[in-house]
């Protein structure tokens, strides 16, 4: 079996006031509330909270999905090294799968009201004695996948007013999203010049959704506002039986080699794999036929939980529709955000 490579971080549990040690051999820990109603995921890094990253999911994902699935963990690892704060939101008003809601949807304004309140109760959570986080305006980076990047993308116009000086939105991440101000490559509203600096990550195999043309029509309006704007395209990734150790690995999913080695032969006979390239959409191949083969010996999790971290690596190697992110995005990000809150003060 491949080794474990155990990546240790020492985290402070703010709300918990407790010492623990994340990994990439597990899910990264969090505190669960319910704010306003609101079913909220904490994890809260450093002494104090200068910025902190909102976090809303694409369907058929919750709000804990961001510290328990492969590509999100990697991503939290690297916010966490960088002392950023962390919060995911479930959605509070859907159909059943989840998803956000688009603003011309009659839970919309609902939705963002319910959580503006939940915002504003952990930020005056943090603000409390005996040893009070939050000293001074907090920076929200927000991140929106999918249907949360559409969700999101409205939230700094609707809070800009509302946050009570307790935060200010000074960054926005969309991933495989082409927000609410595009739709079909064709611009429905042309961003303001008081839009947070953006950063766009998407698939170019996605055609329809986000697609590269959605991409840069909204970057190019964010551009034409004087909006400091940059995306990035993901590419497909290699599945290899390491490749696919590796990444289960890292949701705290141990597999046996032999077993992880059957599986992808499986999906060589399935024609869903050829020489470690994704060759077909995972979503139109029968691949769950074969996961069985995965199931002797497998160490870690519920079998649900295995499955829907393979269904995430399976779509991030084919790469047209799943979470996933570039090395620079963070960095990218905060560096933007740090350089808006120097503008706001001066």
């Amino acid at each position: 079996m491949v080794p474990r490579v155990i990546y240790k971080i020492m985290v402070h549990l703010a709300l918990g006031t407790m010492m623990f040690t994340i990994s990439t051999g597990q899910p990264i820990l969090m505190e669960q509330q319910d704010l306003s109603g609101v079913k909220t995921f904490v994890n809260i890094s450093g002494e104090s909270v200068k910025t902190m990253m909102v976090l809303f999911h694409g369907c058929n994902n919750q709000g804990h999905d961001w510290f328990q699935k492969p590509e999100e963990i990697v991503f939290l690892h690297k916010a966490i090294l960088r002392k950023i704060a962390v919060v995911a939101f479930t959605n509070p008003r859907h159909r059943g799968n989840f998803c956000w809601p688009s603003p011309d949807e009659e839970y919309f304004l609902e939705a963002t009201d319910l959580l503006h309140r939940a915002l504003l109760e952990l930020l005056d959570s943090l603000k409390k004695p005996p040893k009070p986080l939050v000293v001074s305006s907090v920076s929200l980076i927000l991140v929106g996948a999918s249907s949360g990047g559409i969700f999101a993308s409205r939230l700094p116009a609707i809070w800009r007013n509302k946050l009570l000086n307790l935060a200010q939105v000074t960054a926005f991440l969309s991933v495989v999203s082409p927000t609410s101000f595009v739709r079909k490559t064709q611009l429905l509203e042309q961003p303001g010049a008081d839009f947070p600096p953006t950063g766009l990550v998407y698939m170019p195999r996605d055609t329809t959704f986000a697609s590269e043309e959605a991409i840069e029509t909204f970057l190019g309006s964010l551009h034409q506002a004087g909006v400091a704007a940059k995306a990035w395209a993901l590419a497909p990734q290699q599945l290899t039986a390491e490749t696919l150790i590796a990444s289960l690995q890292i949701a705290g999913i141990f597999v046996e080699d032999k077993a992880v080695q059957k599986f992808i032969e499986a999906l060589t006979d399935l024609g869903l794999l050829m020489d470690g390239e994704v060759i077909e959409d995972p979503r139109r191949i029968p691949w769950r036929r074969a996961v069985a083969l995965l199931d002797a010996g497998v160490q870690g999790h519920s079998r649900q939980h295995r499955h829907r971290c393979l269904e995430e690596v399976l779509n991030r190697a084919w790469a047209q529709h799943e979470f996933g992110m570039d090395a620079e995005v963070i960095d990218w990000l905060l560096y933007q955000s740090n350089a808006q809150v120097v503008k706001s003060e001066l």
